[in-house]
């Protein structure tokens, strides 16, 4: 036996390359051989330990030779000798042993083989041992093996291998196991994060094959009881009487109480706000954190079990109920705002991302999406279509109050039925099945395909089968200069799928976006320079909302970071690696250019969706927040110093700076003729600094009369437009704001504010622009566009008296006019976000009100004490929506700083419970009661602060940790805050659904106050990352207190009973760190 075993026949037959077919007729010889004559026919239990005894010296050699051997035939053998032989006693030997296999090639392929062999199996015999087994020895042996330390495609290969043993079961079976059934809450975990497709078909398959003796469900729901299944329970009908029991529940005993149906709802509405608002919402867990809000809400109490289809369900008609509270907040409550861009980011979600959801998690049930159309809410679709109504109107309307032309009743919800039909989920009929009475449309006009379609330059349709190729193909043909050329659409298929983005298929969407993440992560490997120009400047016009809808499917993090590594990075160690000698002048306009590219798309994002570069660098694993000219540049833009230098370090000889910067102002203004030595000389991270100064001095030089040449300014300034120094415009065109607007406010003389402007006109409104530079000069306007346009026509005279609430028409001299129009045209080439829109009509004589110029106005007729005023009354309301939306109340807080809001609403709830007690709680005021209110006020805040679980869990260790021994960062005096007002104000009605969509209010406008805070680099890079990153959060608010709390007990400043009753706050929040889902 020692020369003859098992091991040594699969090795020779794989020496020889024997097939597995044949391998087995050899085995069985074999077994027959030595091993038939040892066992007796009879089922006793001497010959029952032979058998088991036999199996385990054959699974000894099969694991020692599938260690040490490097064939993946080996595998193909191990598969016919245990499941094409099918042979019970071997299985139950084998598979616990295979965790001792460290060769993980080998067990993908013996996973993967055996799954090619269950896929074809037929054998009824062998399908009844199967199932007998499954339980028995199948799943506990492969869950013998280690989970977490798995490769993903091992991972892969096992769930398919148990989804398809399941499938044979003719029933469900129970596993009673604890330790199998963590192994496969963990399987399950893994594979979410690595194939959702898969995730969703395994899911499918345990819920349907499998019980867990004495568990909770194997996933989480979002039902407890009859009342939570949202937004059913959000709407009215069902509030006034929780009393009775649902139709779809057994019973009421199980219901929860009434408040705590409003906080489900309103936890709901704030969490998927937040995601949203934060780019979240395609994390792979997005589904399953959802389905947990229940349990982390109520940990107590006993949950029922819902299906994946019915968690779809009610993620549907939550949906659709909080973009509805949405939109009637911003309609009714936040006239004195213009911020459209989370609104935009609500409709890409549910017109995009939501079907998607459907189309990977959902079992194909059709009725997933009727049940959710048709429990929506009147009051739901009444809000959603009165506010599109008006959008409609307004747009077609074009402030001619005596116009009644006919609208569009097309609203989002028509989107999301449309992207079903793409995906395959619905058919056509469904849209006028269920909107017949708000739009009828042609079935056959919708398409019922997710293919990505173009028209071709012949004018012909062309499907696009491979989404990378065309994306690299069309990028290369593209041409910088055509980019926004209207008539060059037909001429690259990627533009026009840009241009067209909203109409691409949810899947395409997708697939364009990771394919463009992938050009520009290769474009920055290779500085590739010339594809890295064409994509940024792509994605800088924001063609269709391409941008926004790309940064959804992907996170603003992935692109930011990537062009980050390439100014941070990639770009010094090129500068240091290249050749001047061997440089052409293209090479290095095309390197330069690349590089405003990269500059201008970075500030882009930043500025226009309010990301901070800080926070990036802070998360990533390779960028540093020190010495990054990233951060440097955007988070100085608006400031140009009054000196500078040339030097790299910074630090030169005075007089040698001196000269040469004499030398530039010389060949720009006196010589007229720049040399190229000049500019070869002097890095691109320079010349953004560089342009600026100049640019200052001579208008400085121009408002003090000192220049009065205004031909040899105008000449000199051409060369800033130039490929290679166009980079210094972004900082300019911030300056110009403040600059022009002190013009105006200084009473400086009309002969000098034209020059200035006939200066500044040359240099933004220039119309014979090199063809590289004409794309970048139209997007770097874009970026502050809004409030140049405000700034200049702020020059314009009146020409005619004002006319009750029309404000009559004004003119300028005609350099004001010029730039007017070019700031008008260049807003107009693409969405820009955030602003009143008639800011970008060219002709608004006669308005009916002032125009929007800022996301947020301040005006005296409803102050900041006002707004916040509302807030808290909703707070104490409990009603299922912030009374603001998500972003206005961030720049609220922003305006106010946290630690004011938590404060001033603290205060003011204290004594309005105090004095008012809880809405419609008719007793006498209770503790219960009064802490619920403030757990409206800690989700808010909790839910502000954090982003993920793994920022959870991080602030509560920062939190957490003993904090009298931190004496460095302990204050050492407190501010004293005003107590607000304790007149009685004014309840809002009880009906939460009322409010939502109620009256309209008048609300306040005025000027924006501009953030201008600048991170300290030098200061912050000692501290804990998640202190630099929360530095504005409430969290702090609360750990800063939580200091002098400790300090002022040690001092014997305040009693144990004052220290314990300012903990409380501290302690909460840290509670619901701990217990809310993220």
């Amino acid at each position: 036996m020692s020369s003859e075993t098992v091991y040594n026949l699969l090795l020779n037959c794989a020496e020889r390359q024997i097939l597995a077919s044949d391998f087995l007729n050899l085995y069985n010889e074999f077994y027959n051989e030595k091993f038939a004559t040892k066992i007796e026919n009879e089922n006793n239990e001497e010959n029952q330990s032979k058998v088991v005894e036999i199996s385990e010296s054959i699974s000894s050699d099969v694991i020692k030779l599938l260690n040490s051997g490097n064939r993946l035939l080996l595998a193909d053998y191990v598969v016919q000798l245990l499941f094409v032989n099918y042979n019970s006693d071997l299985v139950q030997a084998l598979l616990p042993k295979l965790y001792s296999v460290s060769n993980e090639f080998m067990l993908v392929h013996f996973f993967s083989k055996s799954c090619s062999y269950f896929a074809k199996l037929s054998d009824k015999l062998i399908v009844d041992q199967l199932v007998k087994d499954i339980s028995r020895s199948i799943i506990p042996g492969v869950f013998a093996m280690d989970i977490n330390i798995m490769t993903n495609e091992l991972v892969i290969s096992v769930s398919k291998f148990l989804q398809l043993i399941l499938n044979f079961l003719p029933k469900p079976i129970v596993l009673a196991s604890e330790t199998d059934k963590d192994h496969l809450y963990l399987l399950i975990r893994r594979l979410s994060q690595i194939n959702k497709l898969i995730h969703r078909k395994f899911s499918q398959t345990l819920e349907s094959k499998m019980i867990f003796k004495d568990s909770k469900p194997l996933f989480a729901t979002t039902a407890t009881t009859p009342f939570i299944n949202s937004p059913s329970i959000s709407s009215p009908q069902f509030i006034p009487s929780p009393m009775v029991p649902s139709k779809q529940g057994p019973s009421a005993e199980a219901s929860m109480k009434y408040k705590d149906m409003k906080l489900l709802r309103y936890y709901k509405n704030v969490w998927l706000n937040n995601k949203i608002f934060n780019w979240e919402c395609t994390n792979p867990d997005f589904l399953s954190t959802f389905s947990s809000i229940v349990t982390g809400l109520f940990q107590f109490q006993t949950s029922s079990r819902l299906t994946t289809d019915e968690l779809l369900t009610d993620l549907i008609e939550t949906s659709f109920t909080c973009f509805a509270q949405f939109v009637s907040n911003s309609q009714y409550h936040q006239t004195n705002a213009t911020f459209n861009l989370l609104e935009k980011l609500w409709i890409i979600y549910i017109s995009k991302q939501l079907p998607l959801l459907i189309l990977e998690n959902s079992t194909g049930n059709p009725t997933v999406v009727t049940r959710a159309l048709e429990r929506m809410d009147d009051k739901i679709i009444k809000a959603i279509k009165s506010y599109y109504a008006e959008k409609n109107d307004q747009r077609n309307r074009n402030e001619d109050l005596f116009d009644d032309s006919p609208s569009s009743g097309l609203d989002i919800r028509h989107d999301f039925i449309k992207s079903l039909v793409m995906l395959g989920l619905q058919p056509p009929s469904l849209i006028n099945d269920y909107l017949r009475e708000d739009q009828s449309l042609d079935p056959r006009t919708l398409t019922s395909s997710d293919a990505l379609v173009i028209t071709n330059i012949q004018g012909v349709l062309e499907v696009i089968r491979d989404v990378n190729t065309f994306v690299l193909q069309t990028l290369d043909s593209m041409e910088l200069e055509n980019i926004n050329n209207s008539s060059d659409v037909t001429n690259n298929g990627l533009k026009q799928v840009f241009i067209n983005f909203e109409t691409v298929s949810p899947t395409k969407q997708r697939e364009i976006s990771n394919a463009i993440v992938s050009v520009i992560k290769d474009s920055v490997d290779q500085l590739n320079f010339q594809r890295l120009s064409k994509i940024c400047a792509l994605l800088c016009y924001n063609f269709g909302h391409s941008l926004t809808t790309i940064m959804l499917f992907v996170k603003p993090t992935t692109i930011l970071e990537l062009l980050m590594k390439f100014t941070d990075i990639s770009w010094d160690q090129f500068v240091v690696s290249k050749s001047s000698s061997m440089e052409t002048d293209y090479e290095l306009t095309s390197s330069y250019l690349a590089f405003g590219w990269v500059t201008l798309l970075l500030t882009t994002i930043s500025k226009s969706y309010e990301i901070s570069l800080v926070d990036i660098a802070l998360n990533s694993s390779f960028l540093v927040s020190k010495d990054s000219f990233a951060i440097q540049a955007v988070s100085k833009i608006y400031d140009i110093p009054d000196s500078f230098t040339l030097s790299k370090g910074g630090k030169t000889d005075n007089d040698e700076d001196s000269q040469e910067m004499r030398k530039w102002f010389q060949d720009l203004f006196v010589n007229g003729s720049l040399s190229d030595s000049l500019i070869q000389n002097v890095d691109v991270k320079k010349l953004i600094d560089l342009v600026p100064y100049i640019f200052k001095q001579v208008m400085l030089g121009i408002e003090n009369g000192v220049i009065t040449d205004m031909s040899r300014v105008i000449n000199g300034f051409e060369y800033f437009l130039q490929p290679s120094m166009i980079i210094g415009l972004i900082r300019i065109v911030y300056w110009l704001e403040d600059y022009l607007e002190s013009l105006k406010a200084n009473g400086i003389a009309d002969d000098i504010i034209q020059k200035i402007l006939s200066v500044v006109n040359s240099l933004l409104a220039e119309v014979s622009l090199n063809s590289d530079s004409r794309a970048y000069h139209e997007s770097v306007l874009r970026l502050n566009a809004p409030n140049l346009l405000k700034a200049v026509r702020s020059f314009r005279i009146q020409t005619q008296q004002n006319y009750g609430i029309y404000s009559s028409e004004a003119q300028g001299p005609p350099v004001v006019e010029s730039l007017i129009s070019k700031l008008v045209l260049v807003m107009n080439i693409s969405p820009v976000y955030n602003i009143d829109p008639r800011v970008s009509v060219s002709d608004n004589s006669y308005s009916q009100k002032q125009f929007g110029y800022r996301n947020f106005l301040i005006l005296s007729e409803q102050p900041l004490d006002k707004i916040l005023s509302n807030q808290i009354n909703s707070f104490w309301s409990l009603h299922s929506s912030t009374y603001y939306n998500i972003d206005y109340l961030k720049k609220l807080i922003d305006i106010i700083t946290p630690k004011k809001f938590f404060i001033d609403v603290m205060k003011t709830l204290d004594y309005k419970l105090s004095a008012y007690g809880v809405p419609n709680v008719r007793n006498k005021i209770r503790d219960v009661d009064a802490e619920h209110v403030i757990d409206y006020l800690f989700y808010f805040m909790v839910l502000h602060d954090v982003n993920s679980q793994q920022e959870a869990s991080e602030m509560i260790m920062w939190m957490d940790k003993t904090l009298k021994d931190a004496d460095n960062s302990a204050e050492t005096s407190t501010s004293k805050t005003k107590i607000p007002n304790k007149a009685e104000q004014q309840s809002l009605p009880d009906d939460d659904f009322d409010m939502l969509f109620g009256e309209n209010e008048t609300s306040m406008q005025g000027t924006d106050e501009e953030d201008a805070m600048i991170v300290d680099i030098e200061t912050c890079q000692n501290l804990n990352n998640i202190a630099v990153l929360k530095k504005n959060s409430f969290a702090t608010v609360l750990q800063d207190t939580k200091y002098l709390l400790d300090a002022g007990l040690v001092s014997g400043d305040i009693t144990k009973e004052e220290y314990e009753k300012g903990c409380k706050y501290h302690q909460k929040y840290l509670g619901l760190l701990r217990t809310c889902a993220f």
